[in-house]
Formats: C-alpha cells, structure tokens, sequence
C-alpha cells in the first residue's frame, strides 16, 4: 500500500521504522477520494423516478410533478384542399390555445417525431387477425413470408432509392409523433393535486385535438420505457448492436411488485454515456450523438412544413422523409400568460428609442407583433431542436450538414456549429419532461412563435395510414403502413365490392396476385376466379400445392362444361311475384329503392331470376349488337318472358329436369304461330326463335344447350374464358359469363348461412364485363350478395372507356375502387362513373410506379381518398409474371432444373429477394 502513502509524506522527514510505515493508517477521506470516487452519474441528469400505472403519469424527480406522454396519430393531408389545410392548422392552434397558462411555473408542451424501423408490432398484429376457419398451412406459412419481407424492407437505410418521386431512400417504417406534457412545480403540493391538474389539462388538450381531426392515445409505462431505452441504447453490446431486440434481452419490468428504491430512469442506460464539450458530442455505445437548435424563423412557415408531402420541382416528399435515420426533432412549447408576453413585447417597443434603423425596425415589428396578438394570435415560446446520430464524427458532420440544408428549406434559422457552445447541454435539456423553463432566462434559446407558425411546423400533417386493420397491406410514400380490410364491418360503410382500375405495365396482375394470396391466409374464403388471360393460373396452382382445393375450368372446344342459362327457369312456376305479368316491366323500368338507398344488398328484396334470363335470353336474340338491342320493344320483352315461362310448363309437364336453350326457342317459336298475337308479335317472335336456335347447335350449343350439374365445392374455383375472349364471340362470352354467374349463385345461396366468406374475382373486366347488358345482369346479380350471404364482387380492368354509361349502377354500387398508374384520359373516364375533387384528379394524375421497386395506386371510398404504394413480397411478384420473357425464363428454369412451374417460379422469387438486399446494401 505504499501508493497511498506517497501524498501524505513530508519533504525531509525522519527516517522511521519500514515496518511502522507500513501499518501506518489510512484516513477514511483519503480512501473514499481515492478508491470511491465515482463520475458524474448520466442517471441524475434524468428526471423520471417512477411510472404511475393507475394515473399513467410519469413521476419526477422532485417527488411533486408529474407529466404523460400522448402518441398522436397525424391527419393525412394527401388531396386535400388548402381550405382544409387551413382549417387543420387554425384547429391545431386553437387546441394550444386550450392550454391553461401558469407564471412562473407554467405548462411544458413538448413534441418529438422520428422514424421507427422496428416493425414488429406488425408482424404480430398481422398474426393476431387471422380469422377464425383460417390459420391452416399456408396461412402459416403466408404469415412467415410476409414476416421475412416486413422485415427485409425495413432496414434503417431502406430499401432503395426512390428517383422518381421522392429522391430518398425508401423503406418500410413507422412515424412516431408523440407528444410530452407536464408542469414543474416549485412548491410543494400534494401529489393527488398534481394529478388531478395533469388529467384535467390532458383532457382539454386532447378534446381540443379531436376536434381538429387529429387522434391521441395515452401511452403507458412500457411504451415510454421501450422508447427512450432505444434512444440511449442505440447499438448495444447485450443484443450484438440489434437495438430491437432491446424488449426482449431487458424487457420493461412491469408496474406491479417493483423492488424497495426503483429508479425509472435507472433502467436506461446498458452503458455509461460519455459527454464530449469541446466537440458538442455525447458518445452512446461508442457512437456520437449531437443536436442542432433552431435560432428562429426566418419566414413564415407553410402548412406542415415538415412532415405534409409538398412537390418542389420533381420531387414529391415531406422534409423528414429525408432525414438521416436516427433523427428525432424536438418542439418544447412554453405555455405563458399572454399580458406577461404582450407587457413583454411593450417593452422591446418603448425601449426602441431613437432614429437608428435597428431601433426603427425594433420598434415596427413590436407594433405589428401587438397587431396580431390583438387580432387574437398568441405568442408561445418555442424551442427546436433536432436529435442526430452518426457512424463516426465524420458521417456525423456530413448529417450537420444535411440537417441544417433541410432546416432551411422549412425557413429554420439552424444555429450554426461554431456559434454552438451548448450543444451537450441542449441534448440533455430538450429530453422528455427535462426542460425547466425557469433555466431559460440564462440560456436563452426559446424564440417568441406566433401560435399559427407553431401549429404549421407540429408534425401533426402526415400521410394516410388507414384503419389498422391488415386486409389491404400496402404502405405510404413515407414507407409507413397503410391498411384497410373491406371485409371487415367496422372498416367499410356499405359493401366490399372493389374496382381495380390499371392499365398495362401498372402492375394491376401483381397487385391482384398479392391481394389474393393475402386475403386466402387471412380468411380462407371461397373463391371464384373469372378471367381471360390466365393471369391468375400460376398463383392457383400455387396454392394448391400448399393443401388448398382448387377447380380450374377453361371453357375451349372439347372440354366438358355446361352453362345452360335456362337451368333454374322452372323455379319461376312457383314464385307467386312472377306469375303477375302485369307488373313484369313496372318493376323493371324503376329500379328498386333499396339499389339507391342500400347498395350493399341489405333489403328484402329476392332476386329477379326471371329479370336476369330475359337478359340472357336477349344476349342471344341480338348478339350483343347494340342496333339490334335497340330494336327490342317493351313488348318484344314481354314476350320473351312469355316464352321462358312456357318453356319452364313444358318441361315440367314432360318431366325434364332442366329448360335448355332449345326449350325456350320452341317456346318462342310456339308463339310466332299463336294466332292470339297480332301480325307483327309473331313476326318478332318468330325472328327472335331464330336468334335464339343459334345456340342450340355448334359450339355455342356445347355450351349453353346441355344440362348443367352445380359444380362441386372448392377452396378456389378458377374459370378461364380466354378462347371466347376473341373477336367475333362477344355474345357467347357474354353468355357464359351470365352461366358462370348463375352456378357461382347457386352455391353462395347454398352456403349463405356459414362463416366463409366468399370473393368472386373477374378479371381482365374491359374485355368481359363491358356488354351495356351485361352491366345490367352484373348489378342485379350482385344486388343480392353483400353482408347478407358474405359475398364480395371484385372487378379488375384495364381502363372504363369501354364501359357503356349504362353500367354506372354497376360500377357506383362498388364502394371500394383501387387505381392504378393511368393516363390523364383515363382519370377523366374514372370522373364518368364517380365524382372526382380537383385535389383527388391530381392525386391519381401523381401515381408513380417504378418497375421491380413499386406501383402506387390511389384507394378510393365514400370516406377518403389515399394513396397507395405497393411492394409486395417477391413470391407475389414472380407468380404474376406474364410477360414472354418473364415465361420464357421460367420455362428455361423448369428445362434446367426439372422443376414444375410453380418451383420455378419460386426460384425466381429468390432471386427478386437477393436483388432487393443487394440494392439494401448499396
């Protein structure tokens, strides 16, 4: 121990005993100085002592103050007006006008917004929504690719370089805005006072908010704990520098049976920070950290001058969507009497003595500032500042840099780094309920702030996120979540009938694929596919090979399937509303009440079979030629309707079980020589026999002139109309349209009284579904689905110029409508069949698609109109590949490999996924 004696020996001393020295004693100072000594504790600069899970309120550390955190979920500013960026804005103040206001120990509001990659949350929250009757193997193992995908592409440093819109890095993650309030007491006061002030003023501010349009959530201790254990642990040795993984190695404690003498703010901190002053740094497991503090405003600030998207040149984007990840700014809002400010802002005007020019222009902004507060403007001091965090010192500086740019663009006056002496100080003042507005009078960085600037730079504008609700799973410009499930009641008003609007190379079959693979692991419904093309083949056989049952019919020459539209005519026999031919064409010339009033086929209205064979029946007496469709009379329909019924008697009477075609012409015919009928109804008769005889034989009678069976149950029954998708077989494409309809029918009514949902799908809608009356079958067909029989017509198609205005029930009786990347015509065609605002024809004029990146689209309903961004997991992608080449290099795969199709197809989603993480990478 000779070390510590060495202070306490004096110069020319004695010489003593060695072993004397030796024992000598050590003062207990000298030890407690020498051995004891610790560093400044990082801990004892955090005010928070303690979590109050009844009261959820935070505990300071003067044992008397207490503060919350709200999260805050922004209103979507997308296609909206400026009168109702304005409205938002005058909300946003009035809100913090709501604020009582204290002198000398006043209300501290404080904001702070960052980006959160960790989306977890996500992947179990998308677990938890499987329906019940799914979760079988291929929603497990659905759920798993889309864990690996979420996970994939929220990378700090994103996915890829948006180009095109943006000009930043894209990648899924999070908007945190949340939102501090508390008040620090300088006098003692019983706590249950202090809370009961805290909730009474939460309660203002947060009705205030809702009123504006902008939603909050009181959050707990957990969530605070697994927010600032992050931002003091950014890379921690514990969890390999996974910060993530945080809530699992050093998860929050709970809030029951804590030990004797816990300390909140304890908890932080897996390694010591280090302050660096002369550098302006803090150093967090080895990594610096610094703020930038905003000076003042060097102009008034536009609305949602930092997170609103806002188009500069090309570029499309909200100013913190280029900030470096890691960033987090910071609003502390001071709450003070106005008569203390305005006597405040009297006195800089009678001081402002004299004819100097800064004097003179002291003076004219003290008036004009007394202006505004006597129109009803407040002055709030207002501190920013903006958290950042680097690799190094050098990427740090380059982040400084970039920084101050974008503060600029916000018309922020940063405060420049060699102006900066405290930095290390602001980082520690400006954290969560730290700020002390007492010690301002010494730093001074507050800035008097108009209200209406203040609450035009909050962060409370974003982006749409949708209702939560995982059916619809795309993401926003901003890379945060956007979801949507017209399958479930809370989310739509009236129906889930979709319109998927994208004309080719938009992306409209991967956006399909995706939906339908989803959509099969969440709810299993029963699904029917129709379409020309095949689009949808590869990802049928896809899912049967993961133990779903799946029906493909391709209606071809040879191949045996029967579309009788006839087949359900002799239940008309018995059907009393039927048999009043009287009042056959009233009900058809009005539509029914409930078609206007109740689109989502909730009344007590049947269905009109007899209504939808006569359509049929006319779609073979005219071909689907318009000319001859309008020849047809009201009588020339009467006697239509005449001739099904006949036919129905006649065939009962013989004991056939099914009315074919050839049975309705002989009925038709039968007519055309009832001497009852004048001269020219036997002629139309007759004629109309004709018409209909040409599908009685050939190919069309293969068709349509056979008894049908109904088709067997199956998870996915996929229809492939491709042969009558050719020039000249309009009519029989029509036709067998309506036949597959009707067995679709058959078996939703047979099933109505089940959980399963069912979707019947048709794609490639501007080739099948555009006959003017076809249209009008579709809208009676589907008028008697909806939340009665759990039934969902969904529509894709390339464009609606084809569609016939006649087909504008149809189209208006589907609340949910996607759109795709379209040219400027057809946004106007759009505008034929639902009424557009100025701001929702831009919107869809500004939809982007960048190829093996992403497709944007815009979601519209009766609420909102939000845009869409779609970057769907790589399996999505390859079975939607319907280009030659993209089939030439499956078929190369499948020759090399030996493989199957849908094995290929699997091999190229490998590949699409190495791709995106080597772009990650870059």
């Amino acid at each position: 121990m000779t070390w510590l004696l060495t202070p306490f020996r004096k110069k020319q001393a004695p010489a003593r005993d060695k072993t004397a020295r030796r024992h000598r004693p050590v003062s207990e100072t000298y030890i407690y100085r020498t051995q004891y000594k610790q560093p400044p504790s990082f801990t004892d600069l955090l005010p928070w002592v303690e979590y109050l899970p009844r009261q959820k309120a935070i505990l300071l550390d003067d044992g008397r103050s207490v503060g919350a955190v709200l999260e805050i979920t922004p209103a979507p500013t997308e296609a909206r007006s400026g009168g109702y960026l304005e409205t938002l804005r005058q909300g946003v103040a009035d809100a913090l006008a709501s604020m009582v206001e204290f002198h000398p120990q006043p209300w501290v509001v404080q904001v702070y917004v960052q980006d959160e990659t960790d989306l977890r949350w996500l992947e179990r929250r998308l677990r938890d929504y499987v329906r019940p009757g799914a979760g079988g193997g291929f929603s497990q193992a659905w759920l798993d690719i889309m864990g690996r995908h979420i996970h994939d592409i929220s990378r700090p440093a994103g996915i890829f370089h948006d180009d095109l819109v943006t000009g930043a890095r894209w990648g899924a993650r999070i908007r945190r805005t949340r939102l501090v309030l508390y008040r620090r007491l300088h006098h003692d006061a019983p706590l249950a006072e202090t809370l009961e002030m805290l909730d009474d003023q939460l309660d203002r501010l947060r009705s205030a908010l809702a009123g504006a349009g902008i939603q909050s959530t009181i959050t707990d201790g957990r969530h605070f704990y697994e927010w600032l254990i992050k931002w003091f642990n950014p890379r921690p040795g514990v969890c390999d520098g996974d910060a993530d993984r945080l809530g699992d190695v050093a998860p929050y404690p709970g809030d029951d049976e804590l030990p004797f003498g816990h300390d909140f703010a304890a908890m932080l901190n897996l390694s010591i920070p280090v302050s660096d002053p002369e550098k302006n740094l803090w150093w967090f497991d080895e990594l610096p950290h610094t703020v930038i503090s905003a000076q003042g405003l060097r102009r008034h600030p536009h609305i949602g001058a930092l997170t609103a998207e806002r188009t500069l040149g090309n570029q499309t984007a909200a100013i913190f969507d280029q900030m470096p990840p890691g960033s987090i700014m910071a609003m502390t809002l001071i709450h003070k009497p106005q008569d203390m400010l305005r006597a405040h802002v009297g006195r800089v005007k009678s001081n402002s003595v004299g004819d100097a020019p800064e004097a003179v222009l002291a003076r004219d902004n003290a008036r004009l500032v007394e202006l505004q507060m006597a129109r009803g403007e407040r002055l709030i001091p207002t501190y920013i500042t903006f958290y950042l965090r680097g690799e190094d010192e050098m990427q740090l500086r380059k982040q400084v840099n970039q920084v101050e740019s974008l503060m600029l663009q916000a018309h922020l006056q940063p405060v420049s780094r060699e102006a900066e002496e405290l930095a290390c100080d602001a980082w520690i003042r400006n954290l969560p309920m730290n700020y002390k507005p007492r010690h301002d009078r010494t730093v001074r960085r507050s800035r008097l702030v108009f209200s209406s600037d203040v609450a035009a730079l909050l962060p409370f504008y974003g982006r749409a996120r949708g209702s939560g609700r995982p059916g619809f799973m795309f993401w926003n410009r901003g890379g945060e979540p956007l979801l949507f499930d017209p399958l479930n009641k809370d989310d739509r008003r009236n129906n889930a009938f979709m319109l998927l609007i994208g004309p080719p190379g938009s992306s409209k079959s991967a956006t399909l694929v995706y939906l339908l693979l989803h959509y099969v692991a969440i709810y299993r419904p029963r699904i029917f596919i129709i379409e020309a093309g095949n689009s949808l083949g590869l990802a049928c056989q896809y899912l049967e090979k993961h133990g779903l049952s799946v029906r493909s019919v391709s209606i071809r020459p040879g191949v045996d399937v029967s579309l009788p539209p006839f087949r359900n005519a002799m239940t008309l026999l018995t059907d009393k509303s039927v048999m009043k031919p009287q009042d056959w064409l009233d009900e058809e010339e009005a539509p029914p009440a409930d078609e206007a009033e109740d689109p989502a086929g909730d009344s007590e209205e049947r269905r009109d079979l007899l209504g939808e064979m006569e359509i049929a029946a006319r779609l073979m007496i005219t071909g689907g030629n318009l000319e001859e469709e309008r020849r047809l009379t009201r009588a020339d329909r009467m006697t239509i309707r005449h001739a099904i019924l006949d036919a129905a008697r006649t065939v009962k009477a013989a004991g056939g079980a099914q009315v074919l075609t050839r049975d309705v012409a002989a009925a038709m015919a039968r007519l055309g020589r009832d001497d009852a009928l004048g001269a020219r109804e036997r002629d139309r008769a007759l004629e109309m026999a004709a018409g209909l005889e040409l599908f009685c034989s050939g190919m069309a009678g293969h068709f349509f002139n056979r008894p049908g069976d109904r088709w067997p149950d199956a998870d996915i029954t996929h229809l492939e109309l491709g042969y009558l998708a050719r020039d000249g077989y309009e009519d029989q494409l029509a036709l067998a349209y309506i036949g597959l309809m009707d067995h679709i029918n058959a078996i939703v009514e047979a099933n109505q009284y089940d959980s399963r949902p069912t979707l019947v799908i048709t794609d490639e809608g501007h080739v099948i579904t555009t006959n003017p009356l076809l249209a009008s079958y579709l809208t009676k067909a589907t008028k008697m689905w909806g939340r009665k029989t759990g039934t969902w017509f969904w529509l894709a198609t390339q464009n609606l110029k084809d569609y016939p205005d006649v087909a504008a029930k149809m189209l208006n009786n589907m609340e949910w409508w996607l759109c795709l990347s379209m040219p400027p015509d057809e946004v106007e065609q759009i505008a034929r069949f639902r009424e557009l605002t100025r701001e929702q024809k831009r919107m869809l004029l500004s939809v982007r698609k960048i190829s093996g990146k992403y497709a944007e689209g815009v979601i519209l309903n009766q609420d909102e109109a939000s845009l869409f961004r779609n970057v769907p997991p790589a399996i999505a992608l390859a079975l939607a590949q319907t280009e030659k080449e993209e089939k030439a290099a499956r078929a190369e795969i499948m020759a090399r490999e030996g493989c199957d199709e849908v094995d290929a197809a699997l091999r190229i989603a490998s590949q699409i996924e190495r791709q995106r993480k080597e772009e990650a990478d870059t």
